[in-house]
């Protein structure tokens, strides 16, 4: 009986390390059949471990402006968040490309929501994908307000830096030939469907809530690479 239990054990842990390394990394079809045995074990039994699971997921979205000619034409939102799905799905193992986009929008959130919507919408209303604002320009504005230290400017100049790189890198890759000069990103909530109605509905999305425009990141031509093999892998 021992040896039954570990032998089942051991193949549980080989199956969760199988879907939860990338997929590269594993032979073809080992990832589809250890889901196949996982789910068939598991996923019935998760309201045991999540009877109130996550309702809301924050996609983060992303917007180019590039000149087209002589005109600065604004591109369509760009869903970043559309290669991670398994909040949603409640997958036993996230794959890799779960992290970088949940934690730049949970992040991204969390910063922005430590100040008021009047200084939010001032320091939007500051940019424009024609006239799109620096990173000092962006300092200087938060800089104004009396009610935020030095502490939490720099703070939110560290998620906006972040998050307006990868955004940049992200829609470099998304838009090849084209001389971007202004990019901003946004928070979209997707409102998660009942478990028991998954299968059959899909996850309702409100309008995106734009951060400033801004300019575009210095290029750097290795990390560009890094993520555009990151979309590439995992999109």
């Amino acid at each position: 009986m021992v040896l039954l239990v570990a032998a089942v054990a051991g193949v549980q842990l080989l199956g969760v390390t199988i879907i939860s390394v990338p997929a590269q990394t594993v032979p073809p079809g080992s990832r589809t059949f250890a889901e196949a045995v996982l789910h068939s074990s598991f996923e019935e039994e998760w309201k045991l471990f999540a009877p109130s699971p996550v309702n809301a997921d924050r996609d983060l979205v992303v917007q180019a402006a590039w000149l087209d000619g002589t005109e600065v034409v604004t591109g369509e939102w760009v869903n970043l968040s559309d290669i991670d799905d398994s909040v949603v799905a409640h997958s036993v193992g996230a794959p890799r490309s779960a992290y970088l986009t949940s934690r730049l929008a949970g992040n991204t959130d969390a910063g922005w929501g430590t100040v008021s919507q009047e200084v939010r919408d001032r320091v939007n209303d500051a940019s424009s994908a024609e006239e799109p604002l620096t990173t000092d320009e962006l300092v200087a504005i938060l800089d104004e307000e009396d009610d935020i230290g030095d502490a939490l400017t720099d703070y939110l100049r560290d998620i906006d830096v972040a998050a307006t790189t990868y955004t940049t890198d992200a829609l470099r890759t998304l838009e090849p030939g084209r001389e971007i000069v202004a990019v901003r990103y946004g928070l979209q909530t997707a409102t998660v469907p009942p478990w028991d109605q998954r299968a059959e509905r899909e996850k309702a999305l409100s309008e995106p809530r734009p951060g400033p425009w801004r300019t575009p990141a210095e290029d750097d031509p290795e990390r560009r690479a890094s993520i555009a093999g990151y979309l590439g892998r995992n999109s």
